[in-house]
């Protein structure tokens, strides 16, 4: 698991990029796959802590092999 600090109830999707040191492409992907689920604030993408939380912990533990 990555250990990403997550102290605020939600955060927008550069927000959690910035949280968890990741791109703000590699989150919106996850959003638009369904892997993440944001609520919304108007057109605004969320996504609460819990589900941050969650997510990262589903994230595999082990690199891929590449094919």
């Amino acid at each position: 698991m990555m250990d990403a600090t997550l102290d605020k109830l939600s955060y927008s999707v550069p927000n959690l990029a910035a949280a968890t040191d990741l791109s703000v492409d590699s989150i919106s992907k996850a959003i638009k796959k369904g892997d993440l689920v944001a609520n919304y604030f108007g057109s605004k993408p969320l996504v609460t802590r819990d589900e941050a939380r969650r997510w990262l912990n589903d994230l595999p533990n082990e690199k891929p092999e590449r094919v």
